[in-house]
């Protein structure tokens, strides 16, 4: 059974009581998705914000030249498609089920009740959103100061995990494969190879299991 404590592990929720979170409960619907199946595809209108619980989910937009370029990954406690969280719209990209994965759903229709009655659900939610707007403006502002290679860095680093015990190095998903990484820097596939091989001799990153564990985060940060 779904429990606040579970939504506080949310980064949309952390800062948050379970008391906060509690309205949020019996409007979360529970449901399995197999691999390979999309979500939701891009410009279609929805309702609903979703939140992993297990598994893995991509996220996608086409370019001009009708190309999909990855732009995002999102795995346990990560959710997306907030930009629905206050109102009805578009999806902003295509969302497809890397993994088996079970994901939380929460519908729109009832959250601008809820938000009323929750201030600090209020807050939370736009310091999300604002923190993401951050990291969107500044990785742009990297694409365009930076070397293919310091992209790919920053885009470790955007995407690296938290250690799954103290003290041990934070992780990028191995299952990401080096095409995927390069479409979603607009890069080639060799590019990515010699960088990760460079990095992994240089003792920046080092695969162990199925992770790549970034041993020397500070040196990915000031690639350049």
């Amino acid at each position: 059974m779904l429990t606040a404590e579970d939504l506080l592990r949310f980064s949309l929720f952390s800062s948050l009581s379970s008391d906060d979170v509690a309205p949020l409960l019996p409007h979360l619907v529970e449901r399995h998705y197999r691999r390979g199946q999309l979500l939701f595809v891009e410009g279609e209108i929805g309702s609903s914000v979703y939140f992993v619980l297990s598994g893995q989910v991509k996220l996608s937009k086409s370019t001009l030249t009708g190309e999909k370029q990855i732009f995002d990954w999102c795995g346990p406690y990560e959710c997306f498609a907030e930009v629905l969280l206050l109102e009805s719209g578009s999806y902003p990209a295509t969302a497809e089920v890397l993994k088996d994965s079970t994901l939380l759903v929460l519908n729109n229709e009832l959250m601008p009740q809820i938000l009323e009655a929750n201030p600090a659900l209020s807050v939370a939610l736009i310091r999300t959103l604002s923190r993401r707007l951050r990291l969107a403006q500044e990785f742009i502002r990297i694409l365009t100061n930076r070397s293919t290679t310091g992209i790919l860095a920053a885009l470790f680093l955007r995407l690296a995990q938290p250690a799954t015990t103290p003290g041990q190095p934070i992780f990028v998903d191995a299952s990401l494969t080096h095409r995927d990484l390069a479409s979603m820097i607009g890069t080639s596939r060799e590019c990515v190879n010699r960088a990760i091989n460079g990095w992994k001799r240089s003792g920046i990153i080092k695969l162990v299991d199925n992770r790549l564990e970034i041993i020397k985060p500070y040196e990915l940060a000031e690639w350049p």
